[in-house]
């Protein structure tokens, strides 16, 4: 919850879609929300709206590892599994 208020602070647009999930990511117990925000990104002129996937893992002496995947809201469903196989490619030492 901290860490998405400290991103809500650089971007005071940026909001949650859904509430926090339990997620595994190679045996690694972390947690998954869905955001939302205004891209800088532009089309035609206008600016766009942009999903963030915010995956969180716990690391030695309470330090966090997170992850931020983030795509125009319009292209998000399409590149969810690419994010997904990135994800389960992480190897922990």
């Amino acid at each position: 919850q901290n860490l998405i208020q400290g991103m809500q602070q650089s971007n005071p647009g940026l909001h949650t879609k859904s509430n926090p999930k339990n997620i595994s990511v190679n045996g690694i117990q972390g947690r998954s929300v869905d955001l939302a925000s205004t891209s800088p990104v532009q089309r035609n002129g206008q600016q766009t709206a942009e999903r963030d996937w915010l995956v969180t893992l716990p690391r030695q002496q309470g330090s966090l590892l997170y992850l931020v995947f983030i795509a125009p809201e319009n292209d998000f469903g399409k590149l969810r599994s690419t994010y997904q196989h990135m994800l389960n490619s992480l190897r922990f030492q």
